[in-house]
């Protein structure tokens, strides 16, 4: 649901801010070319973009295009410039000298005069700086002939004397915007001539530091400066903005106490990130049984801030909208996964929107975090102690099904295995059900990996394209349940239908492994690996009934005279 509708803005905007506000929402729900049209013809256009909040305003020009949003970067506000270049031009802490030429050259066709003189006026050192990267610059003497210079100088006062300086024209890494040479003089010129023409004393001033700035100490305070500006958004350096994915125990959170403080009525808050917060999630529900409409803003910027972090934090470029709704998603999911965790241990059913009132939103989304963290926690203990890796088996030989989860859990970030139930291969946690299905498995995996590492079975005889931990167990039980303890590796056909003709119970669709089986089974574990019947219950009962439920899914309908080898999976065969 979109936070705008339950706001009470009713005397807390002017009846103008009012209308600008209902303008701005309809015009992000527009598509970008209608979006366009709507602020040129807009009776106020530069009032209505200026009060676009800057991340608004940003993932709508991205939508629109910059090269077509170039009305809109013209009346856009200085602040506004200076949000769209803080996220453009840095690579984490390196300036993208490139990135900042695009820009100088949108803002230069959007409107040169200003451009130069909000360069000047605010960024004086920086604005330097660039210049210093791409030109030589030498004074003329009383008596010095220019011709001396040589070929390649210029002059807009036959003072100073600039050359383009030559960039080492280098590979650019795939998917990099490439700026050529001379496109990248170009801009250079049409800055140093706007400059000039607009304020020759000034543009003298500014050749004569370009030649004496030290570029490192400039780039290092612009970079500082910069990330106080871009923190008050959530956008943090890498460093701290990994903090949001610090996992935090329900039993930690800082109740009662919010980080976000109230919003006056000159507080722009964003509208890009709540606008497609997906209904039918706890944390819509939440929100949805929330009256206060100073909380609601107050948890409409508290999400914008904290959507954020997490791109600071993940180091992905989101410049439309589309790309942002993706992170939403995530955000919105752990905070459901957060809320359904607190909600459940909590001595009484409060609802859930009162924890939205007592703990921070990114508190919330550590909880969530935090749950699925722990499964990665535990997988990466076990792929350190598991006997498969051990043996060095690849992970594959877990089954599809078991190393798609396995797999996404050893990930950096983990991730949900959902194997394209919803579009894709693996998606983020939402839910406790997502956390329950995932560590059901791996607690299977762990048992029967436990158990075949005391088992320790050569491998080598099993080894064929139907070999899984899966196959292996069941390959290993089946002739001590048919009597044949003597033999030892591969399975005959005729062993296979002797099995398949000996474990059920039940008839017809009701037919399943007996229980005769399983008890054989666990007690052919315990004297095995030499733990008792008990330990192996712990550890592996439930899962080897969910592998028996394999089996039977598999060739409860089938009769045992018609195996065919070729299409038995769950036990390893001869060759025939």
């Amino acid at each position: 649901m979109n936070l705008e509708e339950k706001m009470e803005l009713n005397g807390s905007l002017s009846p103008a801010d009012a209308a600008r506000y209902e303008r701005r929402l309809k015009i992000m729900g527009m598509e970008p070319e209608k979006a366009l049209d709507a602020i040129i013809s807009d009776p106020t256009p530069a009032a209505l973009v200026q009060s676009f909040p800057h991340q608004d305003l940003y993932f709508l020009v991205n939508d629109i295009g910059v090269e077509d949003a170039l009305p809109v970067l013209a009346v856009a506000s200085s602040e506004q410039w200076e949000y769209f270049v803080d996220v453009e031009v840095w690579q984490r802490d390196l300036l993208d000298v490139d990135g900042l030429t695009r820009w100088f050259d949108l803002l230069l066709k959007a409107d040169p005069r200003r451009c130069v003189n909000w360069m000047l006026v605010e960024h004086t050192a920086f604005f330097e700086d660039y210049l210093a990267r791409h030109i030589e610059v030498r004074v003329r003497e009383k008596n010095e002939d220019p011709s001396e210079f040589g070929p390649g100088w210029f002059t807009f006062d036959d003072w100073f004397y600039i050359k383009h300086r030559e960039v080492a024209d280098e590979p650019v890494e795939e998917g990099v915007p490439y700026i050529h040479p001379d496109d990248r003089n170009d801009v250079v010129f049409s800055l140093l001539q706007t400059l000039s023409k607009g304020d020759n004393p000034r543009f003298q001033s500014v050749m004569l530091e370009a030649m004496s700035v030290l570029s490192a100490e400039v780039e290092e305070e612009s970079y500082r400066l910069r990330n106080v500006r871009l923190s008050e958004k959530g956008f943090l350096p890498f460093d701290e903005a990994l903090g949001v994915y610090a996992p935090l125990g329900p039993d930690d959170l800082h109740k009662g106490l919010r980080k976000t403080p109230p919003l006056d009525a000159a507080t722009v808050v964003p509208h890009a990130h709540t606008g497609v917060v997906l209904e039918g999630s706890l944390f819509s529900d939440a929100l949805a049984g929330l009256d206060d409409g100073a909380l609601l803003s107050a948890l409409q910027m508290e999400f914008a801030v904290l959507c954020n972090r997490v791109i600071a934090a993940d180091q992905k470029p989101v410049r439309e909208r589309a790309e942002l709704s993706s992170v939403v998603k995530k955000v919105c999911g752990y905070i459901s996964l957060g809320l359904e965790a607190l909600n459940r241990d909590a001595e009484e059913d409060k609802g859930l929107g009162a924890w939205l009132t007592e703990a921070g939103l990114e508190e919330i989304f550590r909880v969530g975090y935090g749950l699925a963290m722990g499964l990665k926690f535990k997988a990466d203990r076990w792929r350190k102690e598991s006997w498969l890796l051990g043996r060095g088996l690849p992970l594959s030989l877990l089954g599809e099904a078991w190393m798609g989860v396995a797999g996404g859990l050893l990930l950096n970030r983990p991730l949900y295995f959902d194997n394209y139930k919803s579009g894709s291969l693996y998606r983020e946690f939402e839910s406790l059900a997502d956390i329950e299905a995932t560590e059901t498995v791996m607690a299977d995996v762990m048992g029967i990996d436990a158990v075949l590492s005391l088992l320790d079975p050569d491998p080598e005889p099993f080894k064929g394209p139907n070999f899984t931990l899966k196959s292996l167990l069941l390959t290993l039980w089946a002739p001590a349940w048919l009597g044949d303890a003597g033999h030892q590796g591969l399975l005959t056909l005729a062993q296979v239908k002797r099995l398949l003709a000996g474990i059920w119970a039940g008839e017809g669709e009701t037919r399943h492994i007996s229980d005769e089986a399983k008890a054989h089974c666990l007690a052919w574990l315990a004297d095995e690996t030499g733990l008792s019947r008990v330990e192996i219950s712990e550890r592996l009962a439930e899962g080897l009934e969910r592998l028996f439920g394999e089996v039977a899914d598999e060739y409860a309908h089938l009769d045992p005279a018609q195996a065919d080898a070729r299409f038995i999976h769950l036990f390893l065969t001869q060759a025939d």
